[in-house]
């Protein structure tokens, strides 16, 4: 019950942050002149290279905090507040800065392979997604790791179809719809930050424990 209870609650928290509906329009932008079947190769390429990286930082994030002497509740801290960042952009339907900049994107248009740089890493990877599995799987068993890997498999997959149907979903959902559901994700972003920060401030300051 408790890894399928972290099993949607990563789910939730990876699938809000990658946010594959708002960036409908941007993939839409990169890949303007290629065709069906080379737009779907592209979003195939960015989710399973995003799905290698966010597995990564998975196993060895909880190392490569060690290795730098950070807690992992001063990282999720850190990371909360970074995800509420993402989330007041979202609930103003604004571009997210902590992704790419417009000149990053510009330059993208005149690479040959966007796949990887820059939709897989930081598009679709990217600081937010990377802080989520890190604080979700700091100090966690195997299985539990195993659970949010499976729970980034299903984010990256989903963000397949969507991409693969930019489209047809972007006529139908249109500028209003896209931008009604990216509020929507950035409240309930807005809240798992909160809650990261939450726990985050318990493990820092013990004291606190005692107080909820």
């Amino acid at each position: 019950m408790l890894e399928l209870k972290v099993f949607f609650k990563t789910f939730l928290a990876l699938f809000v942050i990658v946010d594959p509906v708002g960036g409908l329009p941007l993939f839409l932008s990169l890949t303007q002149d290629y065709s069906v079947k080379e737009r779907r190769l592209t979003a195939l390429k960015a989710s399973l290279a995003a799905f290698f990286v966010l597995s990564g930082f998975t196993f060895l994030g909880e190392k490569i905090l060690l290795f730098f002497q950070i807690s992992l509740g001063s990282f999720r801290v850190a990371g909360g507040a970074l995800l509420f960042l993402i989330a007041l952009e979202m609930l103003q339907a604004k571009p997210r800065s902590t992704k790419s900049t417009p000149s990053e994107e510009a330059e993208s248009r005149e690479r040959e392979d966007i796949s990887l740089v820059p939709l897989a890493v930081p598009i679709l990877a990217g600081p937010g997604a990377i802080t989520t599995v890190i604080v979700m799987a700091g100090g966690e068993s195997l299985s539990l790791k195993l659970t949010i890997l499976s729970a980034c498999a299903l984010t990256f997959m989903a963000t397949f179809v969507l991409f693969s149907q930019a489209d047809r979903i972007a006529r139908v959902l249109g500028r209003t719809g896209a931008n009604l559901l990216v509020r929507i994700m950035g409240l309930l972003l807005a809240v798992i930050a909160v809650e990261y920060m939450v726990e985050g401030l318990k493990e820092v300051f013990p004291v606190l424990r005692g107080t909820t």
